[in-house]
């Protein structure tokens, strides 16, 4: 038996996000019995987590989505683990868009969990560096040698993960400013004997895309995956760059890819032109 558990902000609309996320859940089906919960931030039974932000509108923290936005992810992903009893746990988000070939890299890593294969996968994408818009790059991990995991869906044995109070304690040991990421703090999950790594775990690239607009009509995924490149580039709200002093552009080669895909020539990112890039 699985448990998918969405956890975090219901950020966009719902109805677009549960249609496409079926697709992921008809494949799970298959093969598995597969348990559907939300624990949210809006539900009632969720909790009093320790690291949420003070909830006021004008506290920067929550204005700008910093302050321990990564312990709240983990504390939030074990909470869901005490939730829950199926032997295999699935935590999604509910702002994630799966591509066809991102649906078959996870079934396939589940299958593996299911049958004791491994112990911990973390699904997510890369666009900073050479695994631009890769189908499927599986990379072990090692929480000594490695920053950081991807944290889009986290899948994982349940025998293979730290308790929940162990892994709080971890993080309550750490500097505060060790607890904003959630792509480092999720290392803490895997099981450890003394300094020895036990859990089994990769990190897989595949082609899970963040929804960045609150869409009308189910969307293609290259409109997905175009304004999810987009926001690493610009703040569509503030009209502003990020990262506008950096030449060549950090997302200059998910760019590029991006218009490999439509058949269309490299083009540069250029200061004031953000939205340029996506024209012929």
């Amino acid at each position: 038996m699985i448990a998918v558990f969405y956890t975090g902000d219901v950020r966009h609309n719902q109805d677009i996000a549960a249609a496409n996320h079926k697709l992921l859940i008809d494949q799970l089906s298959q093969f598995c019995e597969v348990n559907v919960y939300r624990f949210t931030r809006d539900d009632p039974e969720r909790g009093q987590c320790p690291y949420d932000p003070p909830h006021r509108q004008d506290d920067p923290d929550n204005k700008y989505r910093r302050g321990f936005g990564g312990a709240v992810q983990l504390w939030d992903f074990m909470r869901g683990v005490e939730r829950t009893q199926e032997p295999v746990v699935i935590r999604l988000r509910t702002d994630l868009w799966f591509t066809e070939s991102s649906v078959k890299v996870i079934c396939d890593e589940i299958q593996l969990l299911l049958n004791n294969k491994t112990d911990v996968a973390y699904f997510g994408s890369d666009w900073l560096n050479e695994a631009v818009g890769m189908i499927n790059l599986k990379l072990p991990v090692n929480i000594h040698s490695d920053h950081h995991v991807q944290d889009f869906v986290i899948a994982a044995r349940r025998d293979g993960l730290k308790d929940f109070n162990t892994v709080i304690t971890d993080i309550d040991l750490l500097n505060p400013n060790k607890r904003r990421s959630g792509n480092k703090l999720f290392r803490y999950i895997l099981k450890m004997d003394g300094l020895d790594q036990v859990s089994r775990a990769h990190r897989i690239l595949c082609q899970i895309w963040l929804v960045r607009q609150t869409y009308e009509e189910y969307p293609d995924n290259n409109i997905v995956v175009r304004d999810y490149i987009q926001s690493y580039i610009v703040d569509d709200k503030a009209k502003a760059g990020k990262k506008n002093l950096a030449i060549p552009h950090p997302m200059q080669d998910a760019v590029n890819w991006w218009r490999s895909q439509q058949q269309w020539e490299p083009k540069n990112i250029t200061v004031d032109e953000w939205w340029d890039w996506q024209k012929l």
